[in-house]
């Protein structure tokens, strides 16, 4: 079956009614919620992703991420009875978004991180709701409102003051292409999402086989670096289990629901606040510097998306 229907947590009895329980759970989330934990969640992924890079090579930690996250989202939805994509169509879809949202955004964003510093990762890597709103209102049809374009340019001015802070040490012009290349395949990926008829598929089954995409797509390019050592120590498995379970699988579900309740445009404005969230989290567990400038390009991007929201955003 394609949907779950409604069951009361009084009546899950076994393992398979919780899972199907859980389907219908993020179906009954805000619109305001999920955007907020989206951007939560992306936020937590970079003081993860920070912190378990100095335990092994980035991208076969990627690779292995999207392997668990891949088998955890597929498990759920087996379990709780959810058909595999059926068509075409679905298949093509899928595929295309694996490829561009989770897959080569994610390599991108770990190469570029190797040549150039953490702040220019950041600004460039959250062009991705300016790509959206250049690329929604041609594939989709979505109406770009001014107050809507102010509103991104506002956010994107505030993760600026906020990523600034780290630009330190050499800059090489491959570390611009591929930051910039991160935010355009995420905001491809995005539009794809709303471009193919996925809604009727259970976000799990979705989810998990876009990451199996990704999966390979990470994994073949971090062979050149497979031969890198891991330190395994306890906080390397907290920081990798929440990778893969939270920072992964459960905030793509999330996101995937959001993009089919909101607009492309609206719902990829959450990268912006997830910049603001990633460096205050840093900050508090990861020790690194917290400063006024950073406070203020804070408030100016919170307002920018709050101006996106505003425009047209809304529960359905």
């Amino acid at each position: 079956m394609r949907r779950s229907p409604p069951v009361s947590i009084r009546e899950t009895t076994d393992w398979t009614n919780r899972i199907r329980y859980g389907a219908t759970v993020i179906k009954r989330v805000p619109v305001g919620v999920l955007f907020c934990g989206v951007a939560f969640c992306w936020g937590m992924n970079s003081v993860a992703m920070r912190y378990a890079g100095r335990f092994g090579p980035p991208l076969t930690i990627a690779a292995v991420r999207a392997v668990v996250g891949t088998a955890i989202l597929l498990l759920l939805a087996r379990k709780s009875g959810a058909d595999w994509p059926r068509g075409k169509q679905e298949w093509i879809g899928i595929g295309l978004i694996g490829l561009f949202m989770t897959g080569l955004s994610t390599a991108c964003l770990f190469l570029a991180a190797k040549n150039i510093p953490a702040g220019l990762v950041s600004i460039f890597s959250n062009t991705m709701p300016l790509f959206t709103a250049m690329l929604a209102p041609v594939l989709l049809k979505e109406r770009l409102t001014k107050r809507m374009l102010i509103g991104l340019l506002i956010g994107l001015g505030g993760t600026i003051i906020v990523g600034w802070r780290a630009i330190h040490g050499d800059i090489k012009p491959i570390g611009i292409v591929l930051g910039l290349a991160a935010g355009l395949f995420t905001a491809i990926g995005s539009v794809l999402y709303k471009k193919y008829p996925l809604l009727q598929l259970d976000r799990r089954m979705m989810v998990g086989c876009q990451l199996g995409v990704s999966a390979v797509v990470i994994g073949v390019l971090s062979i050149p670096g497979s031969s890198a050592t891991f330190t395994f120590k306890p906080m390397f498995f907290v920081a990798f289990a929440y990778l893969a379970f939270i920072g992964l699988a459960l905030s793509f579900v999330m996101y995937s629901e959001l993009l089919s309740r909101a607009s492309a445009m609206q719902s990829g404005s959450a990268a912006y606040l997830a910049t603001v969230l990633g460096v205050l989290l840093g900050a508090v567990l990861l020790g690194e510097r917290l400063s006024w400038l950073v406070l203020i390009g804070g408030v100016v991007t919170i307002a920018g998306v709050a101006l996106v929201q505003f425009s047209q955003f809304r529960d359905r």
